[in-house]
């Protein structure tokens, strides 16, 4: 796995993470309604849930990818269709207003931060559709291992520091007031990353 490799598989992961949700509402929320402690709890807790889905993702790719390499070139083809589809969604289309969310009050923070990822189907969509794009036959057991772990861990750092921002400065509503301006930026990068991947499969296949 190149640094370049990786740079990209990471921009996208990022792009992803930032992307405006109810995911973010919920770090907000338990920020600044409870603590920081809780907001870095649901943090940590998002990202293994992440983490979980990007385990999945990345096994049911490799069976396809080592039984089918046709099927696997249309999955590719469709990941990128998705990647794209997502970033000029996020450039053209109006961000809604992110509800808050309430959850039973006998969850704990971790464990809410958990269930908003691993209950939200859309987000193994998406690893399918970002995994497709760098998961290699010939690649090791540690590169796909690296894969999964970078997802998980931007994931999770991306929202922890969204639990000291919201926390250390007061800023909650400015941040949420912000977030068509990072939905743009999001869409950007998710954008350009999809042109380049689809470059890169006309030049490979």
């Amino acid at each position: 796995m190149t640094l370049i490799f990786w740079l990209q598989f990471a921009l996208v992961c990022i792009a992803g993470a930032m992307s405006p949700g109810p995911s973010l509402a919920l770090i907000i929320r338990n920020s600044i309604t409870i603590n920081r402690y809780a907001g870095i709890l649901t943090s940590i807790g998002h990202g293994i849930g992440m983490g979980v889905y990007a385990i999945f993702a990345v096994t049911g790719l490799i069976i396809i990818l080592t039984t089918n390499e046709i099927l696997f070139q249309f999955i590719q083809i469709i990941g990128i269709l998705f990647l794209l589809f997502i970033g000029f969604q996020f450039l053209f289309k109006k961000n809604q207003e992110i509800d808050h969310i309430n959850k039973q009050k006998n969850f704990n923070s971790f464990l809410q931060g958990f269930s908003i990822a691993i209950l939200n189907p859309k987000i193994l969509i998406w690893f399918s559709a970002v995994f497709s794009q760098f998961v290699k036959v010939d690649a090791s057991f540690f590169s796909h291992s690296v894969l999964v772990i970078t997802a998980s861990v931007i994931d999770g750092i991306w929202y922890i520091i969204v639990a000291v921002i919201v926390t250390s400065y007061g800023m909650g509503n400015f941040f949420q007031s912000r977030k068509n301006f990072i939905q743009k930026i999001s869409g950007i990068i998710l954008v350009l990353i999809g042109i380049i991947l689809i470059i890169d499969f006309f030049q490979n296949s």
